[in-house]
């Protein structure tokens, strides 16, 4: 068996909190996230993000900076996203990881950066010699469980213009397939299989936050198609969001 192995997390950023501001540095990224590690002490080696972007045509790069804090525990939160940190002591932070903005991602890719921590060009070039280790078993067995949160390090921006055209009083709420436009946007750039649709902002009812569902496809510049009927009834107007704008996997070294 090797002795390498990695882990996918997918930490929640509200829809409703993508959509009231850009981020500042040392705000709340997203809130503490689970996952799950073979039982006992295992050293990190790498970390990677995957960012999407801003909900524009273009569409505009998200390559800042963040850190990600690592924690026994989820009892005491980081905070509210898109806002600063509480001011809470906590005994259960065991380390974190640098990503630096710009330095960190590679260049040229827009719809989803890659940061890497570490990489030559970053004034920090080195991974922190980190042991991870907890005592709370997992929901699997013979795995621990930790968890990760994330701040902001530079002006992250999801603010969307994916706007739903489907009308209520037309009965598309039936539909898997949504029609949904925005100046100069190309829904592929921003949606792809597997993406988790909240409403960030809503003309009416549902109110945001709202769950639509999960995408099965982009078909074109203008139509997604989920996997089931959408979970809330489609006004024309409200503002979509993908709910994980964010995809960090970690490596490790047992």
């Amino acid at each position: 068996m090797s002795k390498y192995f990695t882990t996918t997390v997918k930490p929640t950023v509200t829809a409703s909190l993508q959509h009231t501001a850009a981020f500042t540095s040392g705000d709340v990224l997203f809130d503490w996230t689970e996952f799950e590690i073979p039982r006992g002490a295992s050293r990190l080696i790498g970390a990677t993000v995957l960012v999407r972007p801003k909900g524009d045509a273009g569409p505009t790069a998200n390559n800042f900076g963040m850190n990600l804090v690592f924690s026994t525990t989820n009892t005491t939160s980081l905070g509210t996203i898109n806002s600063a940190p509480d001011n809470a002591p906590s005994n259960d932070f065991i380390g974190h990881i640098e990503f630096q903005t710009t330095t960190s991602y590679t260049p040229g890719l827009a719809s989803t950066t890659i940061g890497t921590a570490g990489r030559a060009s970053n004034t920090n070039t080195d991974m922190a010699a980190m042991v991870l280790e907890t005592t709370t078993d997992g929901t699997n067995v013979g795995y621990d469980k930790l968890y990760v949160g994330g701040i902001a390090a530079g002006a992250f921006d999801f603010i969307s213009l994916n706007a739903n055209t489907e009308d209520l009083a037309a009965e598309h709420a039936d539909s898997k397939v949504i029609t949904m436009d925005g100046s100069g946007m190309d829904v592929r750039e921003h949606f792809i299989a597997g993406d988790v649709i909240h409403i960030g902002t809503s003309v009416g009812t549902p109110a945001a936050d709202s769950l639509i569902g999960t995408v099965a496809s982009a078909d074109s510049a203008t139509q997604i198609t989920l996997d089931a009927v959408s979970a809330t009834s489609l006004v024309d107007g409200d503002i979509f969001y993908n709910i994980h704008p964010i995809r960090i996997i970690l490596s490790f070294e047992k």
